[in-house]
């Protein structure tokens, strides 16, 4: 299974429970009610090669009924329903709090064995041990998928509620999928990762201040060109079941971003940067051009998708992105969380095209 390349600085501090990877960016201090949120689901094999750190990846989608305009009789009560404004950084939420304790719940679930288990063993090879371990972590993640359909009501935001649907979507398809596991299946519980760890790190940059900080500093980004259809929040679809027509474009775009940005290798991104040297300050003020103009390539890739949801995505993505250049002349360890939500999101598209077969 092949993954893109690291996408560049920096990456929040979370690990997840294998062997540890490349950081680049410690991050803040330990977060409050167990917020230590990234619990990569199942992306062992994936994340040794990209290093978990800066990984940018990013995925595909396919049609997921989108739709310009939502009735009053299918909008299900969503706070969010009548949000159809452009994607951009978030400073504020009233799901975070609770979203806490359900990650949290089934990230210790998982260190049961099955964080150490080969992934690309298929079901049929499992020892009796490891089929136990297979068969508690995905009743665990379709508790998870559960307990959130109650967070997709409540949140204000469009781009957040698709966060916690696909969330639910892949996490259930993958605690599904246990009995007859095979190593593709692994794509299911990666994507349900990185949606978690994107709202991990969403809600990191809330608590700390950055997004508030950078938010306010940046332009308004284009209305989406289309709206999805709203979901029944308890059966959320997977945003993507077939490949999106710009799957093949994005592992591309990954590398020479990585090969544009090897220079952050050199800044030791714990320290805030009236800590850095002049070499370090250099090398950051000459990443803001590059990071930009990733920003747009991200940007200008998903509004050429043909999902409304890869769409949201990618343009979440690119603001994030955007907001860590303005946060670099005055950096601190905090300002990783907006990167961290770039890369997961970007993530979540290029692991949902791999778990629809790109």
């Amino acid at each position: 299974m092949s993954h893109p390349p690291p996408g560049g600085p920096p990456y929040p501090p979370q690990q997840p429970p294998w062997p540890p990877q490349q950081q680049w960016a410690p991050g803040p201090p330990p977060k409050k009610r167990g917020n230590g949120w990234k619990w990569a689901l199942g992306a062992v094999a994936l994340l040794a090669v990209i290093g978990v750190t800066v990984a940018v990846t990013i995925s595909v989608t396919k049609d997921d009924g989108s739709d310009d305009s939502n009735s009053s009789a299918n909008t299900f009560s969503l706070a969010s329903a009548d949000d159809k404004g452009p994607a951009n950084v978030i400073t504020e939420d009233p799901t975070c709090a609770a979203w806490t304790p359900i990650n949290s719940t089934l990230a210790q679930a998982q260190h049961n064995g099955w964080d150490s288990i080969d992934r690309s063993i298929s079901a049929e090879q499992w020892t009796t041990e490891q089929r136990t371990q297979y068969d508690a972590v995905g009743r665990a993640m379709i508790a998870a998928a559960d307990q959130s359909t109650r967070l997709v009501e409540i949140t204000p935001h469009r781009v957040i509620r698709k966060l916690y649907e696909q969330f639910i979507a892949y996490a259930r398809a993958y605690g599904n999928a246990i009995p007859t596991y095979e190593p593709v299946d692994n794509y299911l519980a990666i994507v349900a990762a990185d949606t978690s760890s994107a709202l991990a790190n969403l809600c990191a940059a809330i608590t700390y201040g950055t997004a508030q900080a950078w938010a306010p500093l940046l332009p308004a980004p284009d209305p989406p060109s289309r709206i999805a259809a709203i979901q029944n929040p308890n059966n959320p679809e997977q945003f993507l079941t077939a490949p999106d027509p710009t799957c093949g474009e994005w592992e591309g775009l990954l590398r020479r971003f990585q090969a544009d940005t090897t220079a952050w290798g050199t800044i030791d991104a714990s320290k805030p940067f009236a800590e850095w040297n002049p070499e370090q300050r250099s090398v950051a003020d000459s990443l803001k051009t590059v990071i930009s103009t990733f920003a747009d390539d991200v940007e200008d890739l998903g509004r050429r998708s043909e999902s409304a949801t890869l769409e949201d995505f990618a343009v979440l993505a690119a603001q994030y992105r955007r907001a860590f250049v303005e946060a670099l002349p005055t950096y601190t360890s905090a300002d990783s969380y907006l990167s961290g939500v770039a890369v997961d999101l970007t993530n979540a598209i290029f692991d949902a095209c791999k778990a629809a077969g790109a």
